[in-house]
């Protein structure tokens, strides 16, 4: 049986701003030995431009409560991507049985480039390349830096990767089924535009698997502006990662608290026959 990924992205013109995942339990997810996984996008486009990025969430205009508090599946969800970064992940976290483990994820850039990891509010960090298979906390949000693009000279972007829940490969196999964060040339110009991009990387239910297998890394397909993201990954699988990418970027003028994230641990996994280097807080 395939495993597939799916990702929910959401294009904003508002500060950086998370999707939370409230209300779902987390089911394991045991991947067989033959395993494939597969990936597909969800869009939603808001071209609405960002007239400065230094606006404050008291000035953002933001989605009426009864906009918020939808219903999927009947189930009642009271958060939607416009909770701030953090509630997702501490939503997870306060769940019955909830183990703070590391989960091994990949960003990838086109043509490659480089990954920062932010493991201290200091903003210590331990380097990676694109595609590079890094473990991060789950229940954790994470400050992130890319740079050095190819076709992008010059340009860094600071995204945010907060994961909410986690795989269960088989034992030996966690690399081989690392969580992919792609993103594509599109969405780094929209970024360097001062727009938000907003994903939710999602694992879809094996029952509503596309039983057509598909040679293609990512597939897309946008979805409506007003539609809750958080819902939308729900009824298609059980939601794994959130990812923000805009033009947000540190102050070097002023000590900006809580921009490079309150610190978590990352282990960098270059091989799996290597030992990970461990980066704690």
């Amino acid at each position: 049986m395939d495993h597939e990924f799916f990702t929910a992205m959401r294009l904003e013109s508002i500060p950086n701003l998370s999707i939370v995942r409230a209300a779902k339990t987390m089911h394991a997810a045991r991947p067989t030995s033959g395993a494939r996984i597969r990936f597909r996008t969800a869009v939603i486009c808001r071209q609405t431009v960002l007239t400065a990025l230094a606006l404050g969430l008291a000035a953002v205009a933001w989605p009426s409560q009864s906009y918020a508090q939808t219903t999927s599946r009947g189930r009642y969800f009271p958060l939607d991507q416009t909770t701030p970064p953090g509630v997702a992940g501490h939503w997870a976290g306060v769940q019955r049985g909830f183990a703070p483990v590391m989960q091994p994820v990949k960003v990838e850039l086109p043509g490659g480039g480089q990954v920062s990891y932010y493991t201290t509010p200091a903003g210590d960090c331990a380097d990676a390349a694109s595609n590079d298979v890094v473990a991060l906390r789950v229940g954790s949000a994470y400050r992130l830096k890319i740079s050095d693009l190819p076709g992008f000279e010059g340009a860094e972007l600071y995204p945010t990767v907060e994961l909410i829940d986690r795989l269960h490969p088989p034992r030996g196999r966690e690399i081989e089924f690392a969580i992919p964060i792609a993103l594509t040339a599109d969405e780094i110009a929209l970024a360097l535009e001062g727009r938000l991009v907003t994903k939710v990387v999602y694992l879809e239910q094996p029952d509503r698997a596309d039983p057509v297998r598909s040679t293609n890394a990512a597939r897309s397909h946008f979805a409506r502006p007003r539609e809750n993201l958080l819902a939308l990954a729900d009824v298609a699988g059980r939601p794994m990662v959130i990812v923000r990418l805009g033009g947000r970027a540190p102050d070097a003028g002023a000590a900006e608290s809580g921009f490079f994230g309150t610190g978590a641990p990352v282990q960098v996994l270059q091989q799996a026959a290597s030992s990970p280097k461990v980066i704690a807080p």
